[in-house]
């Protein structure tokens, strides 16, 4: 009897125990607090400022090398060295004793034409007379009239010969043709100096505005315009920033004066040339320079830490995005335009709002084979605020 009781309750407790254990499984996969933790981002829409450094170089605006264009003995140097000259200054003195001796031959020699000129067409005036009443013969008028062309001709290339004789003596003065700053002088007093002589006496740099040359890879600066109005917006106006070796930035911004198209064999660069205001002539020929160049700005530009971007074995980049119902998306052929500073700029595969999973990711590499799972956030999402993106571009340059 006792036996057939056991018989029966034997299930009966048997069942309980299941139903007990079955109920205790779907606690531990349902229950919160058995989920994998892990921590997001939130991704915000930012305004994200596309900036490249460039190495640089400074050149001058204008470059005048002062060379003289008549020989002699420079008598005086009329300028101080390593000052600013104006267009139009005197720099040297060559002496002009040969050449004022030309100019007065010169001028003579114009007297004498202008002087034979008058008596031709004086003689010419009496043979037309002489011509109407038969006292000449037309030969002879024709000779007089020739004599008078020959004679006008005469004063014409005296006049000539004195104005290049006026020429080579103005040439004994030298001056700057344009403001700017002279440095040392190549000669001094009583060098003798040649027409077109390869050496300059001196040289004069314009240093206000001043350029700055930057170089930038061929194919990286057309990606840049390829992208432009697509990507990003371009930008405005004074677009160049300029940082000198020790990290101070200039405080005056630059634009861009001009692009050259012709690929650099050798390196396969092009050369950008920006324009910067110097009066105060902080600014230099010669210097290596920091340029940071503003294509334009990403609007709503989505910023993802790198730590929440993977890739596979395909070569894509990929992410966990964690959803509202705390299950767990996986996210493939994610398209990346730039980083900065620990974030990826993301063009596609995540969109403003998503919370991207940045840690605890191991613990989800199942759902990459296609199962699906949840996990918990641990604490709120972190967020990339406009300010704090403002800043880290501004000290990319260091």
């Amino acid at each position: 009897m006792r036996l057939n009781k056991l018989l029966l309750t034997l299930p009966v407790a048997l069942t309980s125990l299941l139903l007990l254990a079955s109920c205790d499984n779907n606690q531990s996969q349902d229950g919160a607090g058995q989920l994998p933790k892990v921590t997001v981002f939130k991704v915000e829409p930012l305004n994200y400022t596309l900036k490249i450094n460039l190495p640089g170089r400074v050149v001058a605006s204008q470059i005048a090398e002062i060379r003289p264009q008549v020989s002699g003995i420079v008598l005086n140097r009329e300028f101080e060295e390593s000052s600013n000259v104006k267009a139009g200054q005197s720099l040297y003195q060559i002496d002009p004793a040969i050449y004022q001796a030309n100019y007065d031959s010169a001028v003579a020699s114009v007297a004498s034409a202008k002087a034979n000129a008058n008596i031709a067409q004086l003689t010419l005036k009496r043979y037309a007379g002489l011509l109407n009443t038969k006292s000449i013969s037309q030969q002879e008028y024709d000779k007089a009239a020739a004599d008078a062309k020959q004679a006008e001709a005469s004063v014409l290339v005296a006049q000539a010969a004195e104005h290049a004789a006026k020429v080579n003596l103005d040439y004994t003065k030298v001056y700057s043709p344009i403001d700017g700053y002279i440095g040392k002088s190549s000669v001094t007093e009583g060098a003798l100096v040649s027409a077109g002589q390869p050496a300059p006496l001196a040289l004069v740099q314009q240093l206000d505005p001043i350029y700055v040359d930057m170089t930038e890879a061929a194919t990286r600066y057309n990606k840049y315009l390829q992208d432009e109005n697509i990507i990003y917006e371009p930008a405005q106006g004074d677009n160049v920033e300029l940082f000198f070796n020790d990290g101070s930035k200039y405080a005056l911004p630059g634009n861009i004066k001009f692009s050259d198209m012709t690929v650099n064999e050798t390196t396969g660069t092009v050369t950008l040339r920006s324009q910067f205001s110097n009066a105060e002539g902080k600014i230099l020929p010669g210097m290596f320079v920091k340029p940071q160049l503003t294509l334009g700005t990403i609007k709503n530009a989505v910023l993802v830490p790198q730590q929440g971007i993977t890739s596979n074995q395909k070569g894509q980049y990929t992410a966990k995005i964690l959803k509202p119902d705390n299950t767990v998306e996986y996210r493939q052929d994610i398209k990346i335009y730039t980083g900065i500073s620990g974030y990826w700029v993301v063009t596609s595969g995540i969109d403003v709002g998503e919370q991207v999973i940045t840690t605890g990711l191991l613990n989800l590499t199942a759902v990459e084979r296609g199962q699906p799972m949840k996990a918990q956030a641990v604490d709120k999402p972190a967020t990339l605020s406009q300010e704090q993106l403002d800043n880290i571009i501004k000290s990319s340059v260091k």
